[in-house]
């Protein structure tokens, strides 16, 4: 099952790039609905590593744990704007994201997540779940973007 989630952002190409490819960044936009804590300290410091397979304990509000998720970066490309990852855990086999965003007038993104989400008899449920929590993670972005990385 496919997830779109779309939005606009307030920014430029060069802004989002800065903060993207920082995974504390998406620590910071998946909170506090999701946790990702890595199963090796640091792991997550310093930028996404191309065929790097990030291996993390998942929890929902900080207490509730969703069991560990991989993250595998297929993709970061500045041209087309796009980041792939390929990802699965305990809830869902397939979690695959594609990020990507393209410049629509002066200062402004069209931003979209594409999930796709295989997770057997869950699926429907995961996928609406999906839905609610890409919203909030663009609502995040929103917010990390307009405050120039000075709430992480």
């Amino acid at each position: 099952m496919l997830a779109r989630i779309s939005t606009t952002f307030e920014c430029t190409a060069e802004q989002l790039w800065d903060k993207i490819v920082e995974p504390k960044s998406l620590q910071y936009v998946a909170a506090p609905l999701l946790r990702f804590e890595p199963l090796v300290a640091g792991e997550l410091d310093g930028e996404w590593i191309i065929g790097k397979t990030y291996v993390v304990r998942l929890s929902s509000l900080g207490f509730l744990p969703l069991g560990q998720h991989r993250i595998r970066i297929v993709t970061i490309d500045r041209t087309t704007n796009t980041i792939e990852s390929q990802e699965s855990g305990s809830l869902a086999r397939v979690w695959n994201h594609t990020i990507r965003f393209h410049p629509t007038g002066t200062g402004q993104l069209r931003y979209t997540d594409a999930i796709e989400i295989k997770a057997g008899v869950l699926t429907a449920f995961i996928w609406a779940f999906a839905h609610l929590f890409y919203r909030h993670r663009q609502r995040r972005w929103k917010e990390l973007l307009a405050s120039d990385g000075r709430t992480m």
